[in-house]
């Protein structure tokens, strides 16, 4: 195979993504290395993309099926740990703001975000696989549409969660950066969402992962997706780290809570 656009893209992402990398770990080691913290999610996308950069460039030298599945399924699976990553800094969030007695949102709704997502992404990694063909004719699968569908609803739900703790209250200084980083990394998912539907559901060949658009593949995936790593990593640097939850409080999850309890939900849901 001759070097393509795609191999450029894959060049550019090892540029950005190596030190996007050792920025995560620093930052993961600044506020702990919990899924809870949403930045352990930056640190696995970083890590996705690396691998799949680097399977990109290998498609060059010994082009293979197995090779081609990896590019695409690695390329498909990156809207999981973006949500991920967004649903933890929001837990945080939530967790810091100030009377949150009253929110409508209890555990069950984060479990259920969670879900959805994971759901997504394993749905992503099967329908991905079952998307070729022994000959390497590439077909999308219904398992691919729903795991889109899933992470429609799931983006819908950050956004009614982002709107609400923004508007109706009052957070730190600190969780005031990172509940505005949240918000304005929500337009640029959305674009990656919409790249998704409009490859999967609609299934129109320009924004087809595989063998679609280059341009539109770079303007509507690669450049929104490092821009929301980059957003939440320096949200990560200037939030102050959160402190430990005092012994003896009473689990958010236990049936003994008061019921205007403020729980620190984020060092527990995810």
């Amino acid at each position: 195979m001759h070097f393509d656009g795609r191999g450029g893209i894959s060049v550019l992402e090892l540029l950005v993504y190596i030190p996007l990398f050792v920025i995560s770990v620093l930052i993961c080691i600044r506020h702990g290395f919990k899924r809870s913290s949403g930045w352990v999610f930056t640190l696995l996308l970083c890590l996705i993309r690396l691998i799949g950069a680097c399977c990109q460039l290998a498609t060059y030298n010994s082009p293979s099926q197995g090779l081609f599945e990896a590019v695409f399924i690695l390329s498909s699976v990156g809207l999981s740990p973006l949500l991920l990553a967004t649903l933890g800094l929001l837990l945080r969030c939530v967790d810091s703001v100030k009377g949150t007695g009253n929110s409508p949102f209890r555990a069950i709704h984060f479990r259920l975000l969670q879900t959805l997502i994971t759901a997504g992404l394993i749905l992503s990694i099967v329908g991905g696989t079952s998307s070729f063909s022994s000959n390497g004719t590439y077909t999308v699968k219904p398992l691919s549409r729903v795991a889109i569908i899933l992470y429609i609803i799931a983006y819908a739900a950050e956004v009614l969660l982002a709107v609400h703790t923004l508007l109706l209250a009052q957070a730190s200084q600190g969780e005031r950066i990172l509940l505005l980083g949240v918000t304005a990394a929500l337009p640029l998912i959305l674009v990656r969402l919409i790249y998704s539907a409009l490859g999967v559901i609609a299934n129109l060949h320009t924004f087809s992962v595989f063998n679609g658009s280059v341009a539109a593949y770079a303007i509507m995936a690669v450049v929104p997706e490092i821009m929301v790593v980059a957003g939440y990593l320096l949200a990560g640097w200037k939030s102050d780290v959160a402190r430990p939850a005092q012994s003896g409080r009473p689990s958010y999850y236990s049936p003994d809570a008061p019921a205007n309890y403020n729980p620190r939900i984020g060092e527990r849901m995810l």
